[in-house]
């Protein structure tokens, strides 16, 4: 075992494919991912559909700032200073 991957190796965990404007993209994973994600995900995972959910932390913050409250915002924002 090497510390690189054989580009036969790359290719049974994921595939590629280019787009014109944007370069070489990922199209289909084959396994599973252990990190983070840097871009958008479009299609399907284990056959459902994607769906993004907002963590209680993510919902709170975009209702405070939804809200417009400057208080509320002010409150949350020397939490996340804590």
């Amino acid at each position: 075992m090497t510390d690189q991957i054989t580009l036969e190796e790359a290719l049974q965990l994921v595939s590629f494919y280019y787009a014109s404007g944007s370069g070489w993209r990922v199209r289909n994973v084959y396994r599973d991912v252990d990190g983070t994600v840097g871009g958008t995900v479009h299609g399907t995972i284990n056959g459902r559909g994607w769906e993004f959910i907002e963590t209680p932390k993510e919902k709170l913050q975009r209702l405070i700032t939804e809200s417009g409250n400057q208080e509320l915002m002010k409150a949350f924002n020397q939490l996340e200073n804590n």
